[in-house]
């Protein structure tokens, strides 16, 4: 089987599918068109862009049995290019990944706390998935707070947990360090809810003694050599789920901290570690934690084997060839 991942690498999961995709014999290349500040680096993925992207597609095309698009892209802006694709009987498949995909609207219906507006319009969204829809009639997304955002487009909506390699990850659980040491890192700082995380930390900062450290347009290896000293993470506070943050902290053996909505909490497994807390009760969840080291260690070894359990790279590629049979 031939895998085509493009054009979008968001959180380094198609890096990560293409790595463990070929451990498992399959022959998989990822093509990425976005590139920022973070920097993942992996052997199966090039990093390109639209007009060399647009040169090869008369190669890339034909060369997949599979191609499985990130993002709410095609090769061309517009997609283009997608009902031609379609027309190969090519099997397709659609990774939505959030703001591609996460309406104002749907968010003031679903979500207590407001969330900063995407990179399209409502209509830009309605349009873009009406239009791949057509053309793709399966898509894959993280968890079911994603789901909803698609579910009424879509023939087939999949549910793929994000991928970790767990084995780059040494755990060092919490307790060790005499002052605990509390991260957040937001790539997006509305969206992640940083003013009310940093609320909270003022609320506590004087009855704790703790270390507070903000993590910001720092590469992946950078960021990460960081956390490895933390003892709690605090992920995003506002948007109801958890995200890759979460997912490598947890590998790392620390306390993650996030707002889960109780609607997506019950589509996850009854094993999840993680601390929830909302804006309202987060300089409480952060008090009670900081007061128990014995409880933040034993969280922290939850979280590992959590991660090894349900987010394991060769775990969820599995379940992604199971997805890919289906097409």
């Amino acid at each position: 089987m031939k895998i085509i991942h493009c054009p979008t690498e968001i959180a380094g999961q198609m890096g990560t599918l293409c790595n463990e995709l070929k451990k498992k014999g399959y022959d998989a290349s990822g093509f990425n068109w976005f590139h920022s500040y973070i920097k993942y680096n992996y052997n199966h993925v090039v990093n390109t862009d639209l007009f060399e992207l647009k040169n090869v597609i008369s190669t890339i095309v034909p060369h997949g049995d599979i191609l499985h698009f990130h993002n709410g892209n095609t090769f061309l802006t517009g997609n283009y290019d997608l009902p031609l694709i379609a027309e190969t009987g090519k099997k397709l498949v659609m990774h939505h990944w959030g703001s591609d995909v996460r309406t104002v609207k749907n968010v003031k219906e679903l979500n207590p706390y407001p969330l900063p507006p995407g990179y399209h319009t409502d209509e830009q969204i309605h349009e873009n998935l009406l239009f791949s829809s057509k053309y793709i009639k399966s898509a894959i997304v993280q968890d079911a707070e994603m789901a909803n955002h698609v579910k009424d487009y879509y023939e087939y909506v999949y549910i793929l947990p994000l991928a970790c390699s767990i084995s780059n990850f040494t755990p060092d659980y919490p307790g060790k360090n005499e002052v605990p040491v509390i991260i957040h890192a937001p790539t997006n700082r509305e969206f992640k809810g940083s003013e009310q995380i940093e609320a909270a930390i003022e609320k506590i900062k004087d009855t704790n003694s703790f270390t507070y450290q903000v993590v910001e347009k720092k590469s992946h290896k950078e960021a990460l050599a960081m956390y490895s000293s933390s003892d709690i993470i605090i992920d995003q506070i506002l948007c109801g789920s958890y995200g890759m943050l979460s997912v490598e902290a947890m590998a790392m053996g620390k306390v993650v901290v996030a707002y889960i909505r109780d609607d997506v909490k019950k589509n996850f497994p009854k094993d999840l570690p993680i601390v929830i807390a909302s804006p309202d009760n987060l300089a409480e969840v952060l008090n009670d934690l900081l007061k128990d080291k014995k409880r933040m260690s034993e969280i922290g070894k939850a979280g590992r084997r959590y991660v090894e359990k349900y987010h394991a790279s060769e775990v969820v590629a599995d379940y992604l060839i199971k997805i890919y049979d289906k097409l």
